[in-house]
């Protein structure tokens, strides 16, 4: 099976000679998500680079009108993926892309400071 966490699709056998973990449709979005395998929120967020989708779920700040696509790479980099509940994340239902929004820098740091994310796991 494809290793994104919500795809159920067959994954490719080999690709080049060599085994890949990834279906059709996902194997092509491995080049913008190098790492995804251990982080794969990442490829909710090249599903949403891709779709020209890039508006804060929060705020609804639509960083393309905003800011153009003249330096594109800024604007994905100012776009976090953050998981809605943060006490299944890394499980099975907390990889999903219901437990995903899209945020601004702005409101990620709110809501994560909100929630405490910033103080060390083992002190909370």
């Amino acid at each position: 099976m494809c290793k994104v966490t919500w795809c159920n699709k067959k994954a490719l056998k080999y690709l080049n000679g060599n085994p890949k973990a990834y279906c059709s449709d996902h194997i092509q979005y491995k080049q913008y998500a190098s790492n995804a395998p251990t982080r794969p929120w990442l490829m909710y967020k090249v599903e949403k680079i891709l779709a020209n989708n890039l508006v804060c779920e929060h705020c609804g700040l639509d960083m393309i009108k905003q800011y153009g696509e003249e330096n594109f790479k800024s604007i994905i980099t100012a776009m976090d993926v953050d998981h809605i509940d943060p006490s299944i994340k890394g499980t099975p239902e907390g990889e999903q892309p219901n437990n995903y929004q899209l945020l601004c820098k702005m409101c990620h740091v709110i809501k994560s400071h909100k929630e405490g994310d910033f103080i060390a796991k083992k002190y909370r």
